[in-house]
């Protein structure tokens, strides 16, 4: 059952990693320009690729394979902007349901592109999957709070969309290589990719030397515990899926994440209003609570 335990550690940690990124850009950052933070993602991203490189060494991949794996990167990185946007005006357990839209485009994806079948259980998931972002949209009684939350809607769809496209071109070539070889172009593509766009931007620059100078270790500290925990939380969810059902594992993590997203989003707001920023009021947390089920129930019919 070490499969199970993982998946625990796994969800929880994406959990608390979306609460982070939502203190990130909406406390350090203030909701501006939090995509600044390209920068130090896209160092990072470079570091654990040569880590990978030293560990384990990459074997030899065709030219066009490494090309879709660094696209894959370079997607990943774009998609990072639009979720940062999200971000900044909704919060954390809107973020991951919005997340589990994923595995509906994965699904159509290979239908369309692929020729895969969609059974009926499938499609029903996918039905009720997108029924649950809309209950999040139509609780927010305030034409003011309803059309913040169709905006950051959009970029969510954006952001999945593009998370979409990376993850079926890495998928694809990775399975017919070494999954070491494949993570380190993808790591490459989106390290550089960041940095790219963050040199490219000179008002991100501004922004980042702004937060450099207010919030040097503040925003060292949080940023930097959140790249390494996510690292955990990626090489652990692998080994999972080696060690365990891949299927069952992926269910698994991705219910536990939305209980958890749910949970400590009214645990961490009631203890820590700065850091856990939801929104409490009976009609929102009951809306989270049905898009959540909603969610989770999607999920296991899907996979």
């Amino acid at each position: 059952m070490l499969w199970l335990f993982l998946c625990v550690i796994v969800a929880l940690i994406w959990s608390f990693s979306t609460f982070i990124d939502n203190y990130i850009t909406d406390v350090i950052f203030k909701g501006k320009k939090p995509q600044s933070m390209k920068i130090f993602n896209g160092i990072s991203y470079l570091f654990f690729a040569a880590l990978t490189f030293l560990i384990f060494g990459i074997k030899n991949i065709q030219i066009e394979h490494i090309a879709l794996v660094l696209l894959s990167g370079i997607t990943s990185s774009i998609a990072s902007i639009p979720y940062y946007l999200a971000l900044s005006q909704a919060e954390s357990t809107s973020a991951s349901i919005f997340c589990q839209l994923i595995p509906v485009v994965y699904l159509f994806a290979d239908w369309l592109i692929f020729g895969e079948s969609i059974t009926p259980l499938q499609l029903m998931g996918f039905i009720i999957i997108t029924t649950a972002p809309a209950v999040i949209l139509f609780s927010r009684k305030r034409p003011r709070s309803r059309r913040i939350a169709f905006s950051a809607a959009l970029l969510f769809i954006i952001y999945v969309f593009l998370c979409a496209i990376s993850g079926i071109l890495s998928t694809r070539v990775g399975e017919m290589y070494d999954f070491p070889s494949i993570f380190f172009y993808f790591l490459i593509g989106r390290g550089v990719s960041d940095i790219v766009l963050y040199a490219t931007h000179s008002d991100w620059k501004q922004r980042m030397k702004y937060i450099w100078r207010r919030k040097k270790w503040q925003f060292a500290l949080t940023v930097g515990f959140n790249q390494i925990i996510c690292v955990i939380a990626e090489l652990l969810s692998r080994y999972a899926l080696i060690i365990g059902v891949a299927s069952l594992v992926s269910v698994t993590y991705s219910v536990l994440e939305l209980i958890f997203t749910f949970m400590l989003g009214i645990i961490l707001t009631a203890i820590w209003p700065k850091f856990g920023r939801e929104e409490l009021s009976r009609h929102v947390v009951v809306a989270h609570l049905i898009a959540t089920t909603l969610a989770v129930i999607g999920i296991i019919l899907i996979k």
